[in-house]
C-alpha cells in the first residue's frame, strides 16, 4: 500500500497549532512504543510507525508531500551514510529525517548530518528524546533554516536535472566550464552536485581535479540495474562541500560500446542521489554523446569563433533539437580566439544558429592552469578569473522556472552557405 494512503495530515482546530504528519520505519518494539507516545501530542495520535529499517523505507514508491517527519532505524543497514543520502534525496523536501540507531558515534552523526539528515539518536530512546529532538527540527525549519535554497524557494517537489556542457570543437574550454559551472552551481543552492565525465578514455576531469579515475563508471553504464545507494557512494569523490566527481580511463584499446538508452538508465539511477548533476560530453563518442544529451534537460553548447566551430555548433544544435527538443539549450561562445580579433564575431555567430548567445566565455589559461596545478575547481582556485565573472549571472539563472531557453533550430542542409550568407547580411 502507498505510503500516500497512511500518512495524510490531520487538522486540529481546537489546537493552536495543526498536527504534524508523521512515519516511522523501525524494527525494534521498545522503541516503536516510545515514538507512540513521544510523537502522540504532535500528531494527534496519528504517527504512521511501522515494522521495519531504512530499506523499507527506501522501497516506498511515492511519499505524502506534505510529509513533516520521518524517523528511520538504521540499526541494520550495511552502510547507513549512504542508505541515508539514498533516502534524503527520496523524500519531499521539507521532510525532516531522524535517524535511529545502535551505533553511539560522533562520526557517524557528522556524516548523516552531512548528507542532509536533522538529527541521529542513540538506542535506546530515553523518555521524551524524540519528541524533543522533532521540536528543535521543526522550530529550525520554522524559521528557514531547513529544506530550503539560498533564495528561499523550497526544494519540494523540485525535479532532477541533467546539464550537459558539450564543446562544438576541441579546446573552447568545456571541461573547465562544467567544473567551474558545477562548483558554482553546489555554493549557490548549498546543494550537492555531482560532476561526470562521460569521456571514458581521454577524460581530464578527473585529473583537473586530483582525483582518481576509476573503471566503475563504465561498469556502471554497461549495467545501470545493478547501481544502488552503497555504489554511488563508493564510486562519486567528495572534491569540495557541495561538488562530487566521477571519472573513468579506460585503456585506448579496449572497446567499448554503449547499449541503447545505457546513459539515460544510468543518469536516472544516480539521480536518486544527486538532484543535479554536470556532465563534460564527449565528443569522440557519438554514441555516448547522443545518450547524454537525449537524457539531459538542459545543454550547454560552446562554440569558438571559427567557421570550422560555427559549423559544428550548428550540426549539434540540428541533433538537440532531433533528440531532446524538450531540453533547454544555452550558447555559449569560449575558446582561445579573442572575441575582438576574430574574423567571426559573436553576431554572426547568433545569426547562423538564429538565437543569442547566452554567455561569452573569454579565455583565461593563467587562471585555468592555476586550477589544474592546484586540483581545484576554477571558482576556488582564481575566484576573480574573466571565466568565473562570466558565468555568474548563467549559473544565476540555471534554476529559475519559465526560461524556454532554445530557440529555432537550423536545417540540416547548406550550413557553409547559411553561414556565409549570415556574414553577408551583417556587413550590409
Amino acid at each position: 500500500m502507498a505510503a500516500s494512503a497512511t500518512a495524510q495530515r490531520i487538522s486540529a482546530p481546537s489546537e493552536e497549532k495543526s498536527a504534524i504528519t508523521a512515519m516511522a520505519f523501525v524494527a525494534d518494539a521498545t522503541a516503536q512504543s516510545r515514538l507512540s507516545a513521544d510523537l502522540f501530542n504532535m500528531t494527534l495520535g496519528k504517527a504512521n510507525i511501522r515494522d521495519g529499517s531504512i530499506d523499507a523505507a527506501l522501497a516506498v514508491s511515492e511519499w505524502p508531500r506534505d510529509l513533516d517527519l520521518l524517523v528511520v532505524d538504521l540499526d541494520e543497514a550495511a552502510d547507513p551514510v549512504a542508505d541515508a543520502a539514498a533516502l534524503k534525496t527520496a523524500v519531499p523536501g521539507g521532510c525532516i529525517v531522524i535517524g535511529l540507531g545502535r551505533i553511539n558515534d560522533v562520526e557517524l552523526y557528522r556524516d548523516l548530518m552531512a548528507v542532509g539528515f536533522n538529527d541521529y539518536l542513540a538506542l535506546p530512546l530515553g523518555e521524551g528524546v524524540m519528541g524533543r529532538a522533532a521540536e528543535r527540527a521543526l522550530e529550525v525549519r520554522g524559521r528557514g533554516g531547513a529544506a530550503m535554497t539560498p533564495s528561499g524557494v523550497a526544494l519540494r517537489g523540485a525535479k532532477p536535472r541533467t546539464l550537459s556542457v558539450i564543446g562544438a570543437r576541441g579546446g573552447v574550454g568545456a571541461t573547465t566550464t562544467a567544473i567551474a559551472i558545477a562548483a558554482m552551481l553546489g555554493n549557490r543552492l548549498k546543494e550537492e552536485v555531482l560532476l561526470i565525465d562521460f569521456d571514458l578514455h581521454y577524460g581530464s576531469l578527473m585529473l583537473a581535479l586530483d582525483l582518481e579515475a576509476i573503471d566503475a563508471l563504465r561498469e556502471a553504464l554497461d549495467r545501470p540495474d545493478r547501481i544502488d545507494a552503497l555504489f554511488i557512494q563508493q564510486v562519486a569523490q567528495k572534491k569540495a562541500e557541495y561538488l562530487y566527481a566521477i571519472g573513468a580511463e579506460e585503456a585506448p584499446t579496449g572497446g567499448f560500446q554503449a547499449r541503447p538508452r545505457a546513459a539515460n538508465d544510468f543518469l536516472r539511477s544516480v539521480h536518486r542521489r544527486f538532484r543535479w548533476i554536470v556532465a563534460d560530453v564527449p565528443r569522440g563518442d557519438p554514441v555516448i554523446q547522443r545518450q547524454v544529451i537525449e537524457a539531459s534537460t538542459d545543454i550547454m553548447l560552446i562554440a569558438d569563433l571559427s567557421l570550422p566551430g560555427v559549423r559544428d555548433a550548428m550540426r549539434l544544435q540540428q541533433m538537440v533539437h532531433d533528440v531532446a527538443p524538450a531540453a533547454k539549450l544555452h550558447l555559449a561562445t569560449g575558446g582561445l580566439v579573442d572575441a575582438r580579433r576574430s574574423a567571426v564575431k559573436v553576431a554572426d555567430v547568433e545569426r547562423s544558429l538564429k538565437r543569442k548567445v547566452d554567455c561569452q566565455i573569454p579565455a583565461d589559461i593563467p587562471a585555468a592552469l592555476a586550477a589544474v596545478n592546484f586540483g581545484k575547481p576554477l571558482p576556488e582556485a582564481a575566484p576573480n578569473s574573466g571565466i568565473v565573472k562570466a558565468l555568474r549571472s548563467f549559473v544565476a539563472g540555471l534554476d529559475a522556472a519559465g526560461d524556454e531557453g532554445r530557440g529555432e533550430a537550423p536545417k540540416a542542409t547548406s550550413l557553409l552557405a547559411r553561414f556565409a550568407e549570415g556574414i553577408k547580411k551583417g556587413k550590409k
